[in-house]
């Protein structure tokens, strides 16, 4: 018995890194690979393509080979895939109604199931589905330093083509992979994030920063790598890198400006403060339909909100952005993963990608935090694990 158990074990952990690496791959959108130039002519390699179908057909054969019947796939809560079943449900009404072609009325429904599939994989296979991130998330941070070395003061998001993407994807990377060493995956990315220069980012960072504070979560690690921070802020400070590379669209300046009364609260200034999101954000609003205008299949085009649950209502519908609200909300306050759950609502206050370009990763997510046995995330004190 034992014996048998240990097997499906390591074919689950085999499973798991498979599926894994086409979503560590997926969110990976690089113009440097999609439109490499031959002396033949342009050979473009779409890796986001090459992900999505690895974990697509690893969850289609996964659920083939391993569950005989319905009663073998563990749903989990009512309280999480009812409203998940309400997404999925929002995304196909809003394609069969809004689609101009059969294949554009049709492919979001099979879209969002697939990604309801991944869903009940990822509660099966568990947190090792996240190990593929661990290469990726060093890969991507080293072209980051790379490419903030070679052009100090310009922001970059290294194989990352979007660099606020990239930030993300590092830190979602970095705070997923629980385990002994995490903290110096988190070592990793910190360093990249700041080469990547993205206000974005330190937002998030921000925000995590003080939630490690209130856990108390705090140990040498933690003050070393604040320290390196710190000395990264200072020598670019010197070197005058510095400003050019988190002056954003002069947000900060315009912030400032609100702050001290010298500028009025307006729309232009709303306009300038948002780099030009706020009429979007009004337009989104303005447009409101229950069922939405349509779902984009996880790809973002001009004019696409900044805001996840704001984008969920004007594509599929403000029922599928409150199903989604509750399931990230319930997950912070009912899982053992807050971390995680904190740097993604994090994540989705000024951007889209968890929406779009990073698609599957807040369905495993849901998936593995709401299965996991874990006691405690805490990263530098690790007590109870």
């Amino acid at each position: 018995m034992e014996k048998e158990s240990s097997k499906v074990a390591k074919r689950n952990k085999l499973w798991a890194i498979v599926i894994g690496l086409g979503l560590a791959l997926s969110p990976i959108h690089s113009l440097w690979l999609t439109e490499l130039v031959t002396e033949d002519g342009v050979v473009g390699f779409f890796i986001p393509a090459f992900g999505t179908a690895v974990w697509l057909m690893g969850v289609l054969l996964f659920l083939t080979w391993n569950c005989r019947n319905w009663r073998d796939i563990d749903w989990g809560d009512k309280k999480v895939f009812i409203p998940l079943l309400v997404i999925v449900a929002s995304i196909g009404l809003s394609g069969m109604v809004n689609g101009d072609s059969w294949q554009d009325k049709v492919s979001p429904f099979f879209m969002g199931m697939s990604l309801f599939a991944v869903y009940l994989v990822s509660r099966k296979l568990g947190s090792d589905i996240f190990l593929a991130f661990i290469p990726f998330v060093v890969i991507v941070a080293i072209t980051v330093v790379v490419s903030g070395l070679l052009n100090p003061g310009i922001p970059t998001g290294g194989l990352i083509t979007n660099y606020c993407a990239s930030a993300g994807y590092l830190i979602f990377g970095a705070i997923v992979v629980q385990g002994r060493w995490q903290w110096a995956l988190i070592a990793v990315a910190i360093i990249g994030l700041f080469f990547i220069g993205t206000l974005e980012a330190l937002f998030i960072i921000s925000i995590m920063v003080v939630v490690f504070l209130l856990r108390g979560d705090v140990n040498w690690q933690f003050k070393a790598i604040t320290g390196v921070l710190i000395a990264l802020v200072g020598l670019w400070a010197l070197l005058r890198h510095l400003i050019p590379l988190y002056e954003g669209n002069y947000n900060l300046v315009v912030l400032l400006d609100l702050i001290t009364g010298k500028t009025a609260v307006s729309g232009d200034t709303l306009t300038a403060l948002t780099s030009g999101r706020f009429p979007i954000i009004v337009d989104a609003l303005k447009n409101f339909s229950i069922i939405g205008h349509g779902y984009l299949l996880g790809i973002a085009k001009e004019g696409t909100v900044h805001n996840v649950p704001l984008i969920i209502m004007h594509q599929v519908g403000p029922l599928a952005a409150i199903a989604w609200l509750f399931v990230a909300v319930y997950c912070l306050i009912k899982t053992e993963w807050k971390y995680a759950w904190v740097a993604l609502l994090a994540m989705c206050v000024f951007d889209h990608y968890i929406w779009t370009q990073f698609t599957p990763l807040w369905w495993v997510l849901v998936g593995v935090s709401t299965a996991s046995n874990v006691k405690s995330d805490l990263v530098f004190n690790r007590i109870g694990q």
